[in-house]
């Protein structure tokens, strides 16, 4: 009976102290936690690597019922954030640089095909703004439209084009004849409408 009490009124002073903003009552909180929220990042120890193993193993059969084994080992190493990583860029938006990024891997696979990729890029960010459905509407739309969608109302994004993409800054820059016969939306929506 007197277990069942003290806990009764340990539970009853925890909800006194956990229902009022003051500190008075609850002498142990030196301050109201309600408001407090802190950052957080995850951040690992230096030079940690998330590695991918792929293997491939292949018998061969000299005679029964000896014979080798052939291994392959491919590992790919994927760098994780550490905390100087973290602390320098935390506060940077870092998808304006993604986005650039992927736009210029996207250039140099049309320049493999004879392509001009520099204009199939900038023709994708184009037909981006007349061919993509409402947000909300078809995630690859959205999905295409985090890729090709150039905020230039944004100053770091701006700031992160201006050496590979400025002709984005021309408002009329749509209107303009580009040099490259293939459109990408077009061929991704077409996938969509293929029957399997």
């Amino acid at each position: 009976m007197k277990v069942f009490l003290i806990f009764l009124l340990s539970i009853l002073m925890v909800i006194m102290c956990h229902d009022t903003n003051s500190t008075e009552q609850c002498p142990n909180v030196k301050s109201s936690l309600n408001l407090l929220r802190k950052r957080r990042h995850l951040t690992f120890p230096d030079k940690s690597n998330m590695v991918l193993t792929i293997s491939l193993v292949k018998a061969f059969l000299t005679h029964a019922p000896a014979g080798w084994n052939l291994a392959l080992e491919i590992d790919v190493l994927f760098p994780l954030p550490d905390s100087k990583f973290s602390n320098k860029h935390w506060r940077k938006k870092l998808h304006h640089r993604q986005k650039r990024e992927f736009w210029e891997r996207l250039q140099n696979a049309f320049n493999l095909h004879n392509l001009n990729g520099k204009a199939c890029v900038l023709k994708s960010i184009c037909d981006a703004k007349i061919y993509l459905a409402e947000p909300g509407k078809s995630l690859v739309h959205d999905l295409l439209r985090a890729i090709f969608t150039a905020p230039i109302h944004q100053e770091d994004f701006t700031n992160e084009i201006t050496d590979g993409y400025s002709e984005i800054l021309d408002p009329d820059f749509c209107q303009q004849p580009m040099d490259c016969p293939f459109s990408l939306l077009n061929f991704i929506f077409a996938l969509n409408k293929q029957i399997y």
